[in-house]
Formats: structure tokens, C-alpha cells, sequence
């Protein structure tokens, strides 16, 4: 068990909402397990990240902290150059914080542009004053009209002046044309990091939110950024000597279907992840701007990564041959079939979800070595009132791949739509670190 564990009163069971009896029975299953340990509700969010160098290079709001990861490392006693897991790597959180500790990582996500960032961010840095000079060489630069444009995806010309696209586009050219990797992959992570700050965007949960106000100059906020880039390596609390411990790497791949060197198959001391919420976002959506700067050419390719994630949003296919067994599921797919939803692939959509996370807990399952523990921070969700435990159920799915679920880690209670609370009332909504280990 991780910790001191302490007996608590949770102030939720599905028990206590007019469900069926399938759900009750997981509550109480796992009653025991669950812990409240709300002194982590910050830790399982990006807030911490947002003032640490090198860690807010990119926002990542869907991440975990980097403190999340120390403690959890600090909690299990696991010796430095044992080798860590994240499946669902994102920007690299959990990677970065391995780097510092000493430990090796190894990471894996879906999405290019999280890649790219990581990438970027986990770079052993040999020769800084290369980086400051190609930063003023491009910050001198005098602007000239782009040769090419942005793909014909209609968020780009909501969100950019057309005197931004030209801005970006030039930058993007200027970068790709003259630099040399790694410098390169330095520099744009930069113009890639300011695009939401020149844009008439917000990152807002499941859209690119659109807004009105006055964006600030291209050039400008690009030095701005980079300067601080830079700063972060030079003289803040993480600099290049501390990232340069221990040996990390990042692949382009899917969690559901893991295929890392063969040097890591049974090597993997701990996996420390949380993959897309069941909370209907669309990451080729949230993050169409940086996409569609540097990563895709035209609206197929952009569509072609949203039908690759995992299936944790609206647009989710059916897809054959992955049917899993779990009657508390079917329960609430049942239910749904009898309402009134806002949109009819909801039922697609959470049947993907789980469909996806069992071939992904049976692909780490895998690389794991006896006794590898895994921590995995996830949060349940509610549909036309119906509670989807999914802590729960994907502890259950962590049994079929031989996984033992140790604790459950309550860490906050998130609260409704105003729409759902008005229909249905206020229900709290666990947000929690699933605790597994593999037998030894």
C-alpha cells in the first residue's frame, strides 16, 4: 500500500442516486480501497506546471504536475535507474521529472504535436549561446511574404488576422529554411507555444473557444517567449545540468498497442500516466492550431489523427473485434438507450473509451516487471444523469490483465454541468489515481 492509509466517510457511493444495482455492487467492491486524499487536487492538474522553467514551455492543461510524479517516485522507494512508463506521455511531465530524478523514462502518445514538445523539452542542451545567437539571428530577421499557407481548415481563418497567418507563416519558413536540428525543433517549439496568445482563441475543454480582443504582435510575443525559454535554461531551478541525469526517449505511438524496443518488454519498475478523460474532448480540436501550423497539410490528414486517438470523444467509430465483458458497463449503456441524449454517439463514444483503455492496460501490463506498480490518474463521468464509475471500471479491466488494484486515491469531487445539476441535481464526480501493481 501506498502511504499511511486513513478510513474515510466518502461522500459518494452511486448507491445514493437511484441506479441499478450493477454499479452499487462495484461501490462496494472496492469501498475499502478508496481513500480521500484531497491534499492532492492540485497535483492531478497542470496549475502547478504553470510557473516551473522548461515545464511551461507549452500549455498542457490537460496534464499532472511534476510534484505528483516526485511523490509518487518518494512514495514507492523505487532506486534511481529503474526505468519509468508513461503510455499517455502528453508534453512529457512525467518524463521531465524522471530526468531530474535520475530514473530512465520512456513515453509514448498519439498526438504529434505532445511529441514534439517533449521532444523538445527533454533535449540534453549542449551549447546555449548557439540557441541565443540563432534566436536573435531570427528575431532580426526582416519580415518578407510567406511562399506557402496554412491548410484549408476552417478554424485557422477564425482564429488568425490575416496579418497573423503572414506573421507565422514567415517565422515557420524562416525556422524550417535556415536552422538546423536541433536549434530548429528549439525555435519552433517557441512560434508553436504563442499561437493560442496571437490567436482570437481560448483553449476551452472541448472546442478552441472563439473571442474577441486585441492579439498582441507576432514578433514581439515570439522574443518574449523565446527569452524565456532561454532564461529557463541558463539560470532557473532547472537547469541543463539537473535534466542531463539519466536517459529518456519519447516515441510516436499508440498506448492500445505498444511496440517499444525490446529492451524495455518486462523492464519497466512503475508506469506513472493518465490517459484522455471519458469527458468527450477532442485533442485534434483543442490543439488544431499547432496541427495545422507545422504538422498537417490539409483537412484529411487532420481528420486522419482525430479518428486515431482514443476514443474518448464525440467523433469515436465503432470499431470491430475489440467487444470487452463488463456487466456494470453494459448497465449504463442500457440506460442511455432509454433517454433523451444531447447526442446519439455518446453511447459509441464510452463504449470505445473502454473498449480502448482494456487493450492499453493490457499493453503496459506487458512491459511491466513483476511487482511493476502503475498509478494512473483518471476521473469518473456523468451523462443525462447517469454516474460512469470510471475508476472503477477500469480496475476491474486492471484484473483481467493481472493487475492488483492497491488503492484508489480520491483527489477531488468535480461538479456538474449547470445543465445536469438543473435536471438531475448536484452529484459530485470523483477525480482519482488508480493504484495497481502486477504480481510478483
Amino acid at each position: 500500500m501506498l502511504g499511511v492509509s486513513k478510513e474515510a466517510s466518502l461522500p459518494f457511493l452511486t448507491s445514493q442516486i437511484k441506479h441499478t444495482n450493477l454499479r452499487d455492487e462495484l461501490e462496494l467492491k472496492y469501498k475499502d480501497r478508496l481513500k480521500e486524499r484531497l491534499g492532492y487536487r492540485r497535483l492531478v492538474t497542470y496549475v502547478p506546471n504553470k510557473n516551473l522553467p522548461v515545464y511551461n514551455w507549452f500549455k498542457y492543461k490537460e496534464g499532472f504536475s511534476r510534484q505528483l510524479v516526485f511523490n509518487l517516485l518518494r512514495n514507492w522507494k523505487i532506486i534511481p535507474n529503474e526505468i519509468i512508463l508513461d503510455p499517455f506521455a502528453g508534453c512529457g511531465t512525467t518524463l521531465l521529472a524522471c530526468k531530474e530524478l535520475g530514473y530512465r523514462g520512456v513515453g509514448v502518445d498519439i498526438l504529434p504535436v505532445a511529441v514534439f514538445v517533449a521532444r523538445v523539452k527533454l533535449e540534453d542542451w549542449k551549447d546555449i549561446n548557439a540557441l541565443s545567437n540563432a534566436v536573435d539571428s531570427l528575431m532580426s530577421t526582416p519580415f518578407r511574404e510567406p511562399a506557402g499557407g496554412f491548410p484549408d481548415v476552417k478554424i485557422v481563418n477564425l482564429a488568425f488576422s490575416a496579418e497573423v497567418q503572414r506573421e507565422v507563416l514567415f517565422f515557420k519558413e524562416e525556422i524550417l529554411e535556415k536552422y538546423e536540428k536541433p536549434i530548429q525543433n528549439f525555435l519552433m517549439l517557441g512560434l508553436l507555444s504563442i499561437l493560442e496568445k496571437v490567436s482570437f482563441t481560448s483553449k476551452d475543454g472541448q472546442f478552441l473557444r472563439l473571442i474577441e480582443r486585441k492579439t498582441p504582435p507576432v514578433r514581439d510575443t515570439l522574443r518574449q517567449h523565446l527569452s524565456s525559454m532561454l532564461l529557463d535554461l541558463r539560470y532557473r531551478e532547472l537547469s541543463l545540468s539537473q535534466v542531463k541525469r539519466a536517459k529518456v526517449e519519447i516515441y510516436e505511438g499508440d498506448a492500445r498497442a505498444m511496440s517499444l524496443p525490446s529492451k524495455y518488454k518486462g523492464q519497466i519498475a512503475a508506469v506513472i500516466t493518465s490517459p484522455p478523460y471519458l469527458n468527450r474532448y477532442d485533442y485534434s480540436r483543442t490543439y488544431s492550431l499547432e496541427l495545422c501550423t507545422l504538422f498537417v497539410n490539409k483537412f484529411d490528414e487532420l481528420r486522419e489523427i482525430r479518428h486515431s486517438l482514443l476514443r474518448s470523444h464525440i467523433e469515436s467509430r465503432v470499431e470491430k473485434d475489440r467487444e470487452i465483458k463488463l456487466p456494470a458497463l453494459k448497465e449504463i449503456l442500457d440506460a442511455l438507450a432509454k433517454k433523451d441524449l444531447n447526442n446519439n454517439r455518446i453511447p459509441i463514444m464510452i463504449e470505445g473509451y473502454f473498449e480502448d483503455m482494456a487493450m492499453s492496460i493490457q499493453s503496459l501490463t506487458r512491459y511491466l516487471k513483476p511487482g511493476g506498480r502503475v498509478a494512473l490518474v483518471v476521473a469518473n463521468a456523468r451523462f443525462e444523469g447517469e454516474m460512469v464509475p470510471t475508476d472503477l471500471l477500469l480496475s476491474e479491466l486492471a484484473a483481467e490483465a493481472g493487475l492488483q488494484t492497491e488503492e484508489i486515491w480520491v483527489t477531488r469531487y468535480k461538479g456538474n454541468s449547470s445543465q445536469q445539476m438543473a435536471k438531475y441535481g448536484r452529484v459530485p464526480v470523483r477525480e482519482s489515481i488508480l493504484f495497481w501493481r502486477k504480481s510478483a
